[in-house]
């Protein structure tokens, strides 16, 4: 850090005063690390430890608000973005505690070493659950297109969706609709506009223990890995194809499109627990394929009527079929109103979608045409 002095005059007299006093500990290691000050005219600064040299303490200091201490200390802002998104000083303690000097800096003039990493919460239990990060020459502020913000959202929700629905199909319990829901559709803790970034806060804690959670975190980055791996080796699954199926579905949807401005998808946080997966455009035909070799499916249309719904399942027995064969379908939550509307007028209907291992996934479903 002693290789960071600048080479100009610091700013005279101090607008620190001689000491950098504390006002608030917002984070501690031994002695502060985060914590507020003020300046000789009052205003409220941020300071962060920057680090250490023989010959004293360096700190960087950043004009701040009450509302952005309030947004660190939820979570809401990294210390990052915080320290950066204003104006900043570098403040150079001696080893008697006394200032040596202030100087003016800008973000370039301070090594990364020396900053919190980007997204890094105030506190470890705000990190993200998981961090999606979407990259292209086109995806930047000011000119991001909302199928990015869209994709980002989206595709990360439907991931965790489609390996808990498949985690909670093989468990013999229901289970509430709402407390399903609250599992895979994760709150958004976080924006950030290096390209596009979203960060996904986890469940509350009483749903963050639960075992069906913890392995669809494992899943999806064991999918995640596979798909920018490259060796030819299978995706390990213990649950067989049908779970190797989920995984790639999860991770396909992660993959960057074939088009569009997105060229590179990143996935981190505390669900990917070996790093940060970095997919490029390659992985999406890898993932593809697979999933066409070990999917055994047809794209159906089936008329029958809806006999029995599972509200909290999103499941339907489709009755009265020409094959006089009962099939459980499965639907996605957006379909539920028509789902029900369809049980009370007891009418025959027109389901489209696929049969995939022995069961019926509903992508659409309308009255039954009546010629």
């Amino acid at each position: 850090m002693h290789r960071m002095r600048p080479s100009r005059d610091p700013v005279t007299p101090s607008p620190i005063g001689a000491r950098l006093i504390v006002e608030e500990v917002l984070y501690d290691a031994e002695r502060p690390v985060v914590f507020t000050t003020r300046s000789i005219a009052g205003q409220l600064l941020l300071a962060y430890a920057a680090g250490d040299t023989p010959d004293g303490s360096w700190f960087v200091l950043a004009a701040c608000t009450q509302r952005t201490i309030n947004g660190l200390q939820s979570g809401h802002i990294s210390v990052h973005d915080a320290l950066t998104s204003s104006w900043m000083w570098l403040a150079h303690e001696d080893l008697t505690g006394a200032l040596a000097g202030v100087w003016p800096v800008t973000r370039e003039e301070v090594p990364e070493e020396h900053l919190p990493a980007p997204g890094t919460p105030l506190y470890p239990e705000h990190e993200a659950a998981l961090v999606t990060r979407a990259i292209g020459d086109e995806v930047s502020l000011g000119k991001i297109p909302a199928s990015v913000v869209a994709f980002v959202a989206d595709a990360t929700r439907k991931a965790v969706k489609t390996l808990l629905d498949y985690r909670l199909s093989k468990s013999s319990e229901g289970r509430p609709t709402e407390e399903h829901r609250a599992l895979y559709d994760l709150k958004i803790q976080r924006f950030a506009f290096s390209s596009f970034e979203v960060s996904f806060a986890p469940p509350d804690e009483d749903l963050f223990g639960n075992v069906e959670l913890q392995q669809v975190a494992e899943n999806l980055e064991a999918g995640l890995r596979w798909a920018v791996a490259s060796t030819g080796e299978p995706l390990v699954a213990t649950g067989g194809d049908e779970e190797r199926l989920a995984i790639l579905r999860a991770s396909l949807l992660l993959t960057p499109p074939s088009g569009g401005p997105i060229s590179e998808v990143e996935v981190s946080g505390q669900w990917i627990s070996r790093g940060k997966v970095r997919l490029t455009r390659t992985a999406r035909p890898r993932v593809y394929a697979e999933i066409r070799r070990l999917a055994t499916e047809r794209v159906v249309k089936i008329v029958g009527r809806v006999g029995q719904v599972d509200r909290d399942n999103l499941s339907f027995i489709l009755r009265d079929t020409s094959d006089e064969r009962d099939r459980k379908a499965i639907f996605p939550e957006d379909l539920l109103d028509d789902v029900l509307q369809a049980l009370v007028d007891a009418g025959l209907v027109e389901v489209a979608g696929v049969e995939r291992s022995g069961r019926l996934y509903i992508a659409a479903i309308a009255p039954a045409d009546k010629r």
